[in-house]
């Protein structure tokens, strides 16, 4: 049986209307959708696996993935936090709107049969297209009887390139999806201002408290950083693990100062530091507080509202008793930060998490102070991107 992505795939390329049923109704509230002339249940498991969840995606995750092709993240996500429909995760769904468009062949989060039909669809295509061009090439040389007698004596040259190349298509997909990643996806994150829906809601509960748990997490809401902030200090929160490059015992030097300490070697049983940033971007002195302790000094909803950046080592129990407890729904809120040794291999994870990667090197010290700016500018441009002032 032919998968529903792998139908939609074909109207969309050969442009063929599509239709939620009942007419009028929107995605939401639709109980099918018509694909030419076959109607195919939006509840429909579709064989695109989400990696993260591991679920089986619905043809209605899908559609609304495509609808939503020429929108940004926030917008996407906000509308699917709306009309309680689950989200697919940004780099699946680059992939698959790119599978759909047709803009790549195959798509690695469908399932293979079913993407199969269709490679071999496009396979005898090719092959029909190359008996028609190469038919006409015949004519055209047994017209010829000098041109017939020169080519029986012709002898292919196989030249360094075309010997390194080999026969098989190069597929540039992966071009499109890098771009996505690394230029579009930064631009994007500025007018960041709502969150996402949970299967399961931000605290694990289902419904209208899963969804009012989503929007009023970390950073969420209409309300600016500046109001937010006006009588706060922005919080940071660093990972508690002990393989944390940046902790309670070194942040301060490393922020302050542009010194990096070896976490070992400093006392990390500091509870809470104050952190004064003297800010070129924004032309004044800023505090912060820097927390690891959650559970100890999240007491109220307004601390998330306050937190500008989170530091982790990629290990997801960090995140248990967040309010947003999944990465890629809290580091689309808040800016995110991975922190290891320059040369160090970096975990599959932390590509995905919406994450800057910051590198520490291991004895040239004179770099801490460039590394510390860094990474205090790309605090200071998502609080503006939040409206901070």
């Amino acid at each position: 049986m032919v998968s529903a992505v792998v139908t939609l795939r074909s109207a969309i390329k050969a442009k063929k209307p599509l239709t939620l049923l009942p007419e009028g109704s929107d995605i939401s509230g639709a109980q099918q959708l018509v694909i030419g002339d076959q109607a195919i249940s939006l509840d429909e498991e579709t064989g695109f696996t989400n990696e993260e969840d591991k679920v089986n995606e619905t043809l209605r995750a899908i559609y609304q993935s495509w609808l939503h092709r020429d929108s940004n993240t926030t917008d996407y996500f906000a509308d699917c936090e709306a009309k309680k429909i689950p989200v697919i995760s940004f780099m699946e769904r680059t992939e698959l709107i790119s599978y759909l468009s047709g803009a790549s062949e195959k798509c690695e989060h469908l399932k293979g049969e079913e993407e199969k039909e269709d490679n071999e669809e496009q396979k005898k295509r090719g092959a029909k297209s190359d008996k028609t061009a190469g038919g006409k090439r015949q004519k055209i040389i047994d017209s010829d009887p000098f041109l017939k007698l020169v080519l029986s004596n012709e002898r292919e040259v196989v030249d360094h390139n075309k010997a390194l190349r080999g026969s098989k298509l190069v597929d540039f997909s992966n071009v499109a999806k890098e771009c996505e990643y690394k230029i579009i996806r930064p631009l994007k994150k500025s007018s960041s201002k709502s969150g996402r829906y949970h299967r399961h809601g931000a605290d694990g509960v289902s419904g209208a408290a899963g969804v009012a748990g989503a929007v009023g997490a970390v950073g969420a809401g209409s309300q600016s950083l500046s109001a937010i902030l006006k009588h706060k200090d922005p919080i940071i929160i660093l990972s508690p693990s002990a393989s944390a490059l940046i902790n309670m015992g070194n942040v301060k030097s490393f922020l302050e100062e542009g010194k990096f300490i070896d976490p070992s070697s400093e006392n990390n049983s500091v509870s809470m530091q104050k952190i004064v940033r003297n800010s070129k971007l924004f032309n004044k002195k800023i505090k912060f507080v820097v927390v690891n302790d959650v559970d100890k000094f999240f007491t109220k909803p307004e601390h998330w509202d306050r937190v500008v950046a989170v530091f982790t080592t990629g290990q997801q129990w960090q995140f248990k008793n967040y309010r947003d407890s999944k990465p890629n729904a809290l580091f689309q809120k808040v800016k995110g930060f991975y922190v290891h040794y320059n040369g160090d291999p970096i975990p599959e994870s932390i590509e995905t998490w919406n994450l800057e990667v910051i590198s520490i090197e291991r004895s040239r010290r004179f770099k801490d102070r460039q590394t510390s700016e860094y990474l205090w500018e790309m605090v200071e441009k998502f609080m503006a991107s939040r409206g901070y002032k």
